[in-house]
């Protein structure tokens, strides 16, 4: 809570799917102080980079920072993964190529022309959705390569989707929309009524 729910789990060292969080209605919270902790750098690195202000250099300024930030963590994550995942997992710092990706492809898909996004426009959006499905069931020993492929493949439909495809006029869909404006609102939701659920009826099928 208050964009510190993070670091607290951190210090108390709990996996998130331990059973010592089984009944903490506040466990996933975590991902919120995350992003609340990335919004308060963010900003900065807008103003700074001359983006906000809108300078000649500002949109050069302000990817080739995030990507040497994004890269840094990337690497960070990578490190801490193998001798210190509650750190890995639960610290900003870590998580911060995660978020900032978005800034990139938002800076990218701005660009009228440029040789990568040429060749990520080329790619089909099934291809890419079919990956990110059969990612979805591999085994936990992956979850390193899975949360990088999910990123990077997740971007790069973002890019490779067109408003004259089909995959665009389906998630383009009011219903499909109207799914993913709650989504983040049922995430929120879900890990408290399991929590409460077990403290109080138990949970069924």
């Amino acid at each position: 809570m208050f964009g510190l729910s993070n670091i607290h789990l951190y210090s108390q060292s709990i996996d998130y799917f331990a059973n010592t969080s089984d009944l903490n209605t506040f466990t996933n919270t975590w991902s919120l102080s995350v992003e609340e902790q990335f919004y308060f750098i963010f900003p900065l690195l807008v103003w700074v980079s001359g983006f906000a202000r809108q300078t000649e250099k500002g949109t050069r300024n302000l990817f080739l920072t995030i990507s040497f930030l994004a890269t840094i963590s990337l690497f960070s994550f990578l490190h801490l993964y193998e001798i210190n995942q509650p750190a890995a997992y639960f610290l900003m710092p870590t998580r911060f190529w995660e978020i900032s990706s978005g800034c990139l492809i938002f800076l990218l898909l701005n660009k009228t022309q440029g040789p990568l996004l040429n060749i990520l426009v080329k790619i089909p959006p099934i291809f890419l959705i079919s990956l990110l499905f059969i990612i979805f069931f591999l085994p936990v020993s992956f979850s390193t390569q899975t949360i990088i492929c999910t990123v990077v493949i997740t971007s790069t439909l973002l890019c490779s989707l067109r408003k004259d495809k089909w995959e665009y006029i389906l998630f383009a869909n009011k219903k499909i929309v109207y799914i993913g404006l709650i989504s983040y609102s049922l995430y929120l939701w879900h890990w408290g009524v399991l929590a409460i659920s077990r403290l109080s009826i138990g949970i069924h099928w």
